[in-house]
């Protein structure tokens, strides 16, 4: 398999540097027979050049195909893109997962200019998806790449009023998936004043259900996107823009494989004598073999969706509410010498959440739950100035970005009940036994958990908190980033480019603790730093006369701001993996070395590129099994290096080619024993090989315009963890899926579209990860991609 992976990378470096020999310097009569050259254009270097031009490997993708494709989200995105991966939603790319956390922060997401993850791609202008880090124009936290939604922004001159509707039935998932959007453009003040506003609203039902509670899994999204365009004059205008973003879910994406050995069951007997008021006695009720949770603790018989089937005896629940205010301004020609643009935000973001700890804290025997609250407020503000392209010679950028982030006094940040019933407190007393009740909290007059709620938090249903007083991470960086055209007489031109950023860095954190997890008295914490550096980056591109192709060689450095880790809890301590723990982790470095090709010669249009990308001081999210916890490590060195491909081929009567490959060869360079990784081990979540591959044709059926699709996806198989079990739990197999796809225009206003995804109707585990490395069935958690799926949307314009 890896000789064929080899050959086919061979293969398509081969190709890269022979197609445009053959087509570049074609003569005339071969230059009639090729269709028009689409030139696509980008902003990713913050000016508009074409996707020739710019010396990265960078993804166009445009409102046309977002429809054609039905890309609902960015996530629909980013499984087609080549040396990307999406296991869990979160866009990973080059490789660089960094450790066994579910959701890395390795790329960073922009809309129009703000850094903020807008997810819906309805009524946008294009995406684009720049690759390798963006430390010098882009900031921190990119060191993968960035993603950047475009809007389609306020037109002066022009009313509109469109909509969508769907409808989407899923094979093992109860009830329909609706979703609606719509935008409205309305000129205000003719040639000064327009208004654009956009809303979305979805019902979006689940295929895993609680066999204990009767519980589906069901999402609740809502956004309103409002943007205010003032055209002050021809070279002057402002755009204030407001967001709200809301999401309710209840229930849980993952299924849970885990094949438990039985059940245990706590009884009580009344004992006045007893610390609690009872004696506890546990006993284990056999689980048959073969059988899972559900079926065991729940007596299931439903075999037909018996991987949709969990038992826990709480749902889990999450709010989120975001309200994003911004306004971005640009005035050419400033002294007839610059172009000068401002991006500034503010944002509130609120988050509550319920989170089931039955299963950990007590083998299901007692109810336990924490209520999570969590307000944010946060600005940032860009502003640069850039030459207004005058000089043929020289492009420069200069600018300075500040981001803050903070919340003040919250107390309830985190609250852990439990039931507060006697029995269930006396259970919950017992079974914490390495709680020292008699001689520790007993000073106190605490003898069991209720009491110690009582004599806490004026609650016996409540046992730990978790507050702040206030805290803030601040980012101020300078970037500048500048180019030189040298032109020649035979062989076109070559740009050099060099950019530099300059970052600051300060946070710090008041908070504190209480509860059964803490010292008697608690803990009251106050954690700070700051750090500064730089990071470079250099390139240099050819271009030949015809501008349509591009060589370039490319090194760039990126960068993730550190932080604090709150302190280990007591129960933590012991942990075997507690000893890689510090209060400080620092920022993680990048180095990224490419050569990139690209052309577009009409009927072809293609870019690829080779890397090699040294990261240090890699960040990592350590799991403590024993209390459930996390932090956050610098865990040494790793390495990643892939070559990627993206294509289309135009051929004649109306059909087009899409193919996107890529190989990726990401490893630890030493051993962390913290994530029980070893030097040479791949990156958890790479695959070895992502391809896609989408073939279109247009055709009139009915004598109506009419669109047809056939989209196939491949990934290689990845891990979840880096000590993964060797029965394969944590390990997703390798996997292809076909879509199929219609769309027919049926007036100048309707269109009508029909959507068959996963075609074979193949299982597809997209992420599989067990809790433990032991032969431990506490949990094997698998996100599965949906089942076969019918999609039926009408798009239509009222004006």
């Amino acid at each position: 398999m890896n000789k064929k992976l080899k050959l086919s990378c061979l293969s398509l470096a081969m190709a890269s540097v022979l197609i445009p020999g053959t087509t570049a310097y074609a003569n005339e009569e071969e230059a009639k027979d090729t269709k028009d050259i689409e030139v696509i254009t980008v902003t990713s270097r913050k000016r508009v050049e074409t996707l020739v031009e710019v010396p990265m490997n960078v993804t166009s993708v445009s409102a046309m195909e977002i429809a054609d494709r039905n890309l609902i989200t960015k996530d629909d995105l980013q499984r087609t893109l080549a040396g990307a991966a999406s296991p869990t939603g979160v866009l990973i790319l080059r490789g660089l997962s960094g450790g066994n956390s579910a959701a890395p922060s390795t790329t960073s997401s922009f809309t129009d200019d703000i850094p903020f993850n807008f997810v819906d791609l309805y009524d946008t202008e294009a995406v684009e998806v720049l690759r390798g880090p963006q430390g010098t124009l882009w900031g921190s936290n990119a060191i993968g790449g960035t993603i950047r939604v475009i809007t389609q922004k306020p037109r002066l001159d022009t009313f509109e009023f469109i909509s969508s509707a769907q409808t989407k039935s899923t094979k093992n998932v109860g009830g329909n998936e609706l979703q609606a959007w719509a935008a409205i453009n309305i000129p205000l003040i003719d040639d000064t004043l327009a208004m654009r506003i956009t809303g979305h609203n979805s019902h979006k039902p689940g295929a895993i259900v609680n066999a204990n509670t009767g519980v589906q899994r069901k999402v609740e999204d809502r956004y309103l996107r409002t943007q205010v365009l003032w055209q002050i004059n021809d070279d002057t205008n402002v755009n204030f823009g407001y967001y709200n973003v809301s999401s309710n879910s209840i229930g849980t994406r993952i299924a849970d494989l885990s094949q438990p050995t039985g059940r245990r069951i706590a009884s009580t007997t009344p004992n006045p004598d007893s610390l609690w008021g009872y004696d506890v006695a546990y006993t284990v009720q056999p689980c048959p073999a073969g059988q899972n949770r559900a079926e065991c603790f729940g007596n299931v018989t439903n075999r037909s969706k018996r991987d949709y089937l969990i038992w826990e005896s709480m749902d889990n629940w999450l709010e989120t509410e975001t309200n994003l205010f911004t306004v971005t301004a640009n005035i050419d020609n400033v002294f007839n010498f610059a172009d000068v643009t401002y991006a500034g935000s503010y944002r509130q973001f609120q988050e509550d959440s319920l989170d089931n700890w039955s299963r950990l804290d007590m083998a299901d025997m007692v109810k336990t739950w924490i209520i999570n609250y969590d307000k944010i407020s946060r600005v940032t503000h860009e502003f640069r100035i850039q030459d207004n392209g005058q000089q043929d010679s020289v492009k420069w950028t200069v600018g300075a970005f500040y981001d803050k982030n903070w919340r003040g006094a919250i107390p309830n940040s985190q609250y852990q009940y439990h039931q507060k019933d006697a029995a269930s407190i006396a259970v919950f007393s017992d079974w914490n036994d390495w709680v020292d009740w008699e001689d520790y909290w007993g000073e106190l007059g605490i003898f069991n958990v209720g009491q110690l709620g009582q004599a806490l938090y004026g609650d016996s249903s409540k046992n730990y908190n978790f507050y702040y007083d206030g805290q803030y991470a601040r980012e101020f960086a300078l970037f500048g980033e500048v180019s030189y055209i040298i032109k020649t007489d035979n062989i076109g031109r070559f740009e050099l480019t060099g950019g530099i950023r300059y970052f600051d860095l300060e946070d710090y954190a008041s908070y504190g603790y209480s509860g059964i997890w803490e010292a008697r008295e608690g803990r009251a914490v106050l954690s700070q730093g700051e750090e500064s550096g730089n990071r470079k980056k250099v390139s240099i591109a050819w271009l030949p006369d015809s501008s349509n192709m591009s060589i370039y060689a490319l090194y760039s450095e990126g960068y993730r701001p550190g932080g604090n880790n709150a302190p280990l809890a007591n129960a933590c301590r012991n942990d075997e993996f507690a000893g890689a723990f510090q209060e400080r982790y620092k920022s993680d470095s990048i180095d990224n070395y490419e050569i990139g090709y690209k052309a577009n010669t009409g009927r072809l249009q293609f870019s690829t590129a080779i890397y090699q990308i040294n990261w240090s001081d890699v960040w990592a999210s350590v799991y403590m099994p024993s209390c459930g916890f996390s932090y956050t490590a610098n865990a040494a060195k790793a390495r990643s290096r892939g070559l990627e491909w993206e294509s289309k081929y135009s051929f004649d009567h109306d059909l087009d080619l899409v193919f996107n490959a890529s190989y990726t060869n990401s490893k630890m360079l030493s051993d962390v024993p913290s994530l029980q990784a070893k030097a040479g081990q791949d990156m958890t979540q790479v695959p070895k090989y992502n391809a896609y591959l989408g073939l279109d044709k247009g055709l009139s059926l009915f004598d109506k315009q009419t669109y047809l699709r056939l989209d196939i996806e491949a990934y290689g198989e990845y891990k979840s963890h880096f000590n993964a079990r060797l029965d394969g739990s944590d390990t997703s197999p390798s996997y292809q899926r076909v879509n199929l796809s219609s769309r027919m225009e049926l007036n100048d206003n309707i269109r009508l579209s029909f959507y068959i995804n996963n075609v074979f109707d193949k299982q597809i585990d997209l992420y599989r990860q067990a809790r433990t490395r032991s032969g431990s069935t506490n949990n094997l958690n698998v996100l599965f991609a949906p089942e076969r799926s019918f999609t039926l949307r009408v798009d239509y314009t009222f004006l």
